[in-house]
C-alpha cells in the first residue's frame, strides 16, 4: 500500500486507534511548536504491526503533515555503528529517518542509536569532538517490538500498534483504491478480493491490480467476478488468499504422520526458517495450525481448508 494516492490522514481506511493517536500527537506538536518558536522536532515514534498494514504509508503521511523530508533505510543494510552514524550525519533539521524492520539492528548498533537519540551527539572515536546532530525524528517500523532491546524501545515517545483489517475495511479500501485509479469494479468482485486479502492492504492492492490486468487483457475496463476468478487461477491463490508456496506448507503438514519440525519444513520448501516463521503467523491467526514442542500440526480447520483449498 503506497502513499502515492492517499494524501492525508483523513483518507486512511482502518487503523482507527493508531490514526487517532497520531492525529493527537501532530496537533499537540503544532500547538507546542507555536509556543517555543519551532525549536523542537516531532517525537520519535515506533510503529508495530504485521507487514503490509500501512507502516510506510503512515510515515509518508507524517512527513507530509510536518512538511519535511523522509529518509528510508532497511535495518538489514545497517551492518555496523559507522553506517548508522553516516545515516544520522546526513540528516537536516526536522528530517525524518525511517528504519524499517528496526528490530534487525544488532544490539551494538541499537546502543549507538539510542545514545544519539538521547544526547543528540555522535562520538566518532579518537580525540575528535563529538558531532552535534540536528533535531530530527526517528521512526522505527517493526513486525515485533519485543525483538528490540528494552533500552531502544524506551527511547520512542509514541507507540502505534497496527492491526489486520476487517473484511469490511478491506472492501472499503479496495473500492476507494479502484476509484482513485479510475477503475470500474462491481460489488461482488470487491467482496471476493477482500475475502482473500487476509486483512493486509498490500495484498489487497496486489490482487486488485492483478484482476485489472486480466480485465484489460480481455479489452474491458470493468473488473467483473469472472476476471477475479481467472486471476485467482493464474496466481494460484486459494480461498483464503494463500499462494502456492503457502499452500504447499499446509499440504506437507496434512501429508505428515505427525507434527513437523521447522527445519524439516524448511528443507522441503527450500526456504529459510525465518521466512517460514513469517507466513506461519497468518496460519496461526486464522486457526489453521498449532505449534508445539514436537513441531507444527494442522488444526481441524486447517485440515478442512486444505481439503477444499481450490479458489
Amino acid at each position: 500500500m503506497t502513499g502515492t494516492i492517499i494524501t492525508n490522514l483523513n483518507h486512511v481506511v482502518g487503523q482507527t486507534r493508531a490514526v487517532t493517536v497520531l492525529r493527537t500527537a501532530l496537533d499537540a506538536y503544532w500547538h507546542d511548536r507555536s509556543k517555543n518558536h519551532g525549536k523542537e522536532s516531532f517525537p520519535h515514534l515506533l510503529m508495530c504491526g504485521p507487514g503490509g498494514t500501512g507502516k510506510t504509508l503512515l510515515t509518508e503521511l507524517i512527513a507530509k503533515e510536518l512538511c519535511t523530508e523522509c529518509h528510508v533505510e532497511l535495518a538489514q543494510n545497517i551492518g555496523n555503528i559507522g553506517q548508522m552514524q553516516g545515516l544520522l550525519m546526513m540528516l537536516e533539521p526536522e528530517h525524518i529517518l525511517l528504519i524499517d524492520e528496526i528490530h534487525e539492528l544488532s544490539e551494538t548498533v541499537q546502543v549507538s542509536l539510542y545514545r544519539a537519540l538521547e544526547e543528540r551527539k555522535l562520538f566518532l572515536g579518537g580525540n575528535r569532538k563529538p558531532v552535534t546532530l540536528p533535531a530530527f525524528t526517528l521512526i522505527g517500523a517493526t513486525t515485533d517490538e519485543y525483538l528490540l532491546t528494552t533500552s531502544m524501545r524506551d527511547r520512542f515517545k509514541i507507540l502505534l500498534r497496527l492491526q489486520h483489517y476487517s473484511q469490511d475495511e478491506m472492501s472499503v479500501l479496495i473500492e476507494q483504491r479502484a476509484k482513485r485509479l479510475g477503475w470500474d469494479i462491481d460489488a461482488t468482485s470487491i467482496t471476493q478480493l477482500a475475502a482473500r486479502a487476509r486483512g493486509v492492504p498490500r495484498l489487497a492492492v496486489r490482487l486488485l491490480e492483478s484482476a485489472k490486468r486480466v480485465a484489460s487483457s480481455k479489452g474491458l475496463d470493468r473488473i467483473e467476478p469472472m476476471h477475479v476468478k481467472e486471476m485467482l487461477v493464474i496466481e494460484g491463490v486459494d480461498s483464503l488468499g494463500f499462494d502456492p508456496v503457502e499452500q504447499r506448507y499446509l499440504k506437507l503438514l496434512k501429508e505428515s504422520q505427525g507434527p513437523m519440525r521447522l527445519n524439516i519444513l524448511a528443507t522441503h520448501l527450500g526456504l529459510p526458517k525465518q521466512t517460514i516463521e513469517m507466513f506461519e503467523r497468518d496460519f496461526i491467526r486464522l486457526g489453521l495450525i498449532t505449534k508445539g514442542d514436537k513441531g507444527r500440526s494442522l488444526t481441524p480447520k486447517g485440515i478442512e481448508h486444505v481439503g477444499g483449498a481450490a479458489a
